[in-house]
């Protein structure tokens, strides 16, 4: 399955309504899409909600990219699960009680919040590590490359979502799945490989737009 395991809506910081990223993921063929606004769940519980309301609808992860001491940090869970802590030992006893995992979001992508050396020395508490973010020049993932194979970390990519144009760039390959729960074991046991997409000129003149939109 195709699955989009990065995106962000209006929710946080995204052009695009929950609604809306689910309409563009069916339109694009994508099997799966994980909603990880910033610091919240609300993203992905409307989201589940106008699944529901298509037929053949691609299917939500809920998910969140909270913000730790340490960095971004990606939350992937069965359900919406509000009140997720943002210190990371925190965090990662709070994701296990609930099923969920922890992603190193785009971790040595500097000026973005990145884990950055952080991660080599925090290594358990990730079930993964996002190898591949197409939101930034791709040199920047090749540490997360080498890293995630020498540490024997499931690596995923993901296209860092936040206007139309990027949906569907770098999605996650995830083997065997036919549910929410399905997605979140098979990256938990390295059943997940990912695509290395790149940013288009059109995707790129899309950011640029969006970006000066909201300083308006």
């Amino acid at each position: 399955m195709r699955i989009e395991l990065h995106t962000h809506t209006t929710a946080s910081d995204g052009a695009l309504t929950p609604i809306d990223l689910i309409k563009l993921a069916k339109k694009k063929g994508l099997d799966g899409v994980a909603v990880t606004d910033h610091d919240t769940f609300r993203g992905a519980d409307l989201a589940l909600r106008a699944a529901r309301m298509q037929e053949h609808a691609p299917l939500v992860i809920p998910g969140a990219e909270m913000r730790t001491e340490y960095g971004d940090v990606l939350v992937l869970c069965p359900q919406p699960e509000p009140g997720a802590p943002k210190e990371l030992a925190e965090l990662r006893d709070w994701a296990d009680d609930r099923g969920c995992i922890l992603v190193a979001a785009h971790p040595f992508h500097p000026g973005r919040h990145s884990l950055m050396s952080s991660l080599k020395t925090k290594l358990e508490y990730f079930d993964a590590i996002e190898v591949w973010n197409s939101r930034g020049l791709p040199v920047l993932n090749l540490p997360a490359m080498r890293l995630a194979e020498k540490a024997c970390k499931p690596g995923t990519s993901g296209s860092d979502v936040h206007v139309p144009r990027e949906l569907g760039l770098s999605p996650s390959i995830v083997e065997d799945v036919d549910s929410v729960e399905d997605v979140i074991e098979a990256i938990r046991r390295g059943r997940v490989r990912p695509t290395l997409g790149l940013l288009t000129p059109l995707a790129v003149a899309e950011i640029l737009a969006w970006a000066i939109a909201r300083r308006i």
